[in-house]
């Protein structure tokens, strides 16, 4: 049991030092990964009176995808500050590449680039699935249908979570 005393103390440990760190994006996607045509051929829809509804759920269902993951669906730069930590800490994956910028706190502050230059199919399913049920219940979201559909994208996203138990 001692053990998993001490393994337990190290996470609240390493969570205290991940809570201090700030992270924002610098540049952000150029494109979705997901495209209108890509979600009107998942909804079954050729007519364009809903075209700017879907657009609005395609980046609302990437983004919660992407916080259930911790991933990036496309190549963004994020910029981190109040790392405590004496190596620099990469809270998006998957990990590019550090990006040079002049800043004298080294490990404190610095910029990296992460994220998937092709997004790994399940994922876009993901959030396809969460376009589909987003679209389905725009006026009423609150049915036991939802949620069921929300944690099947869930499920999937969770298993690129490093945090995934």
């Amino acid at each position: 049991m001692a053990g998993l005393d001490s393994y337990y103390t190290w996470i609240f440990n390493c969570r205290l030092d991940i809570d201090m760190i700030r992270q924002r994006i610098v540049v952000d996607l150029e494109t979705e990964p997901v495209t209108l045509q890509d979600a009107k051929d998942w909804l079954q829809m050729d007519m364009p009176d809903w075209d700017d509804v879907i657009t609005m759920l395609i980046r609302a269902s990437r983004e919660q995808s992407e916080k259930v993951s911790g991933h990036a669906y496309g190549v963004k730069t994020f910029e981190v500050t109040g790392n405590q930590r004496d190596e620099k800490v990469y809270l998006t994956e998957p990990f590019i590449e550090d990006v040079e910028w002049e800043d004298e706190d080294g490990c404190k502050s610095y910029r990296y680039k992460a994220g998937f230059v092709t997004l790994p199919m399940d994922l876009k399913v993901a959030v396809l699935q969460r376009v589909a049920t987003g679209f389905a219940y725009r006026q009423n979201g609150v049915s036991e249908a939802v949620s069921m559909a929300v944690n099947q994208s869930i499920h999937i996203e969770s298993k690129y979570s490093y945090l995934a138990v």
